[in-house]
């Protein structure tokens, strides 16, 4: 028995400006209910929780960049209209939870830049070849599978007297564009926050007979309590599209399938493929063998697919514009600049400069509070100054300023 679904879904999108303000009363006016924060986060102004008709969050709204000046996916200038959009966790187990998702952006005259965020995951009792998922975690962590990708791993479980217990592994680093978790669902729902409507979807799956106390009948008529696991992929907004892979000629060579877009995962059928796919690279184990180079070992079968069906891969869409590096080496320079300058005016700039770099590389969309003709000073200012330590600091902006040409003076 499987259970597959959506556990998040995100979208980057941009209000139509002949609506917008899509605030929470635009909202209260076309009759919907709103729950609405007394405040924002560090991107956004407004924060808000659509409701629908039975008083239950339907999206989460944030809205109104805290800066006209933020950085967007194309030119580094995030527009006034953006915002994220965030389906309800309730609402991603519906059956119809892209369609419901999409029509009510539709309705509202959003437009989708991209998915920002996407988990799938797949719950069940056992694995397809019949393993217990609890025993195969347990000799996994004495080391007799090896997983193939991605190297970064955290656990967490109990330590016992008797032994410990694990109850969680998850794999990846965190920026990472598609991590991996296995869990115990059951238990998190117990410890954690109880999810009656996940309880729900597992009763129509026929993973338990009974929702409410999570029991389900043996062969001979007796109940017992399973436990539920569960593997979750959870994808940025890094990733662009799915490839298939060819061996032509000794060489492999990619060819996009379609985009990592609402579409592709719009059906419970369509997101079963795209787990399944997902599942074959990052849910990848092998038997060990002392001696054996890694990818020569036996595959740890656990799920059982279509092995007719052609493999694709997740991946970003690249251009042929190069890798801008420039930021990573001003970000060493800045750092190492600071460590020695006892000139209070740089390392005030070094600090805005680096502040805002390390919150544009980690979240992608960003406050900026400084504009475009603010951050080239600072970076002429810095540059400068790291070459002429001598100088005092009011004629180096005095040359800055003369080198930019401005017609007014910032400093």
């Amino acid at each position: 028995m499987r259970c597959v679904n959506l556990d998040w879904v995100e979208f980057y999108c941009s209000e139509n400006p002949s609506v917008s303000p899509c605030d929470a009363d635009y909202f209260r006016n076309h009759g919907y209910s709103v729950n609405e924060r007394d405040y924002g986060t560090r991107q956004y102004e407004q924060m808000f929780t659509v409701l629908d008709k039975d008083g239950l969050g339907f999206v989460e709204i944030r809205r109104k960049p805290v800066s006209g000046q933020m950085a967007d996916r194309v030119r580094g200038i995030f527009s006034p209209f953006s915002c994220h959009i965030k389906l309800c966790n309730r609402y991603c187990y519906a059956d119809n939870a892209m369609r419901l998702f999409c029509d009510f952006l539709h309705l509202h005259h959003y437009t989708i830049e991209r998915i920002f965020r996407l988990d799938i995951c797949l719950d069940f009792e056992k694995f397809d070849s019949g393993d217990d998922p609890k025993n195969f975690l347990r000799r996994y962590m004495k080391g007799r599978y090896t997983k193939i990708n991605q190297g970064h791993v955290s656990a967490h479980g109990n330590d016992t007297w008797d032994a410990r217990e694990w109850h969680s592994l998850s794999w990846g680093a965190k920026k990472s564009m598609v991590s991996t978790k296995f869990y115990c669902k059951t238990i998190e729902l117990r410890e954690c926050k109880d999810k009656p409507y996940i309880r729900y979807a597992w009763q129509k799956a026929g993973l338990v007979d009974d929702y409410i106390e999570l029991t389900k009948k043996r062969e001979d008529g007796s109940t017992y309590k399973p436990d539920i696991w569960r593997v979750e992929f959870s994808i940025s907004s890094s990733a662009r599209g799915w490839f298939n892979v060819d061996d032509c000629s000794g060489n492999k060579t990619r060819t996009l399938q379609c985009e990592h877009m609402p579409s592709t995962y719009a059906t419970k059928k369509d997101q079963l493929q795209a787990f399944e796919q997902l599942c074959r690279h990052y849910f990848h184990f092998k038997i060990y063998e002392e001696g054996v180079r890694k990818d020569r070992c036996k595959d740890k079968v656990l799920f059982k697919f279509n092995e007719d069906s052609q493999t694709y891969v997740l991946d970003r869409l690249l251009t042929d514009k190069p890798t801008d590096k420039s930021l990573d080496a001003l970000l060493k320079r800045l750092r190492t600049y600071m460590v020695v300058t006892r000139d209070e005016d740089a390392r005030t700039a070094c600090r805005s400069l680096i502040d805002h770099i390390e919150r544009e590389k980690i979240q992608g969309t960003m406050a900026n509070p400084y504009d475009a003709t603010e951050l080239v000073l600072l970076q002429q200012l810095v540059g400068y100054h790291i070459k002429h330590p001598t100088v005092p600091i009011e004629e180096t902006k005095d040359y800055i300023n003369a080198l930019l040409n401005l017609e007014y003076e910032i400093f």
